[in-house]
């Protein structure tokens, strides 16, 4: 009785796995309350990359100073500000890049404000004389420089 007990046994666990992993569960079915909401663009908007390199008059001056620049006394002077990164780069034959962390405040000491006047790349506090969708004018607070870029 033994004997015939276990192959039963096993044969009845085969077909039990076997109906477990056969079993498939169906696909939730998407509902109007769970769907993602799309807005329609405006007529006469155009999506496009332009959008984030080149914003428009109506940002803050976080969002005017993203993209790339370029040092209108040193054509290979460049500088990119991606998000919260601000990447120097210096041209010529051994180009390099210093990548640096990058916020908008208030003041050289002050909170950070996305409109502020001023900007720290690291431990350097910049103040933003004059930012517009093409050029930015910026003082160097430590050398009291001016320095002048054109978006590229």
């Amino acid at each position: 009785m033994k004997n015939k007990f276990y192959p039963l046994l096993l044969i009845l666990c085969c077909c039990f796995l076997f109906a477990c992993k056969s079993d498939k569960k169906p696909a939730p079915v998407p509902t109007a309350s769970n769907a993602p909401k799309v807005i329609p663009p405006k007529q006469g908007a155009q999506a496009a990359p332009s959008n984030i390199s080149r914003p428009d008059k109506m940002t803050n001056n976080f969002q005017r100073m993203q993209g790339e620049w370029q040092k209108l006394d040193n054509s290979g002077d460049e500088l990119q500000v991606r998000g919260k990164t601000f990447v120097e780069i210096s041209g010529g034959a051994s180009r390099t890049e210093l990548a640096n962390q990058f916020k908008v405040v208030k003041n050289c000491e002050g909170v950070i404000d996305l409109n502020g006047d001023f900007f720290m790349v690291g431990m350097r506090c910049f103040k933003l004389l004059k930012i517009s969708v093409e050029e930015m004018e910026v003082e160097d607070m430590e050398q009291q420089k001016v320095e002048k870029y054109t978006r590229i």
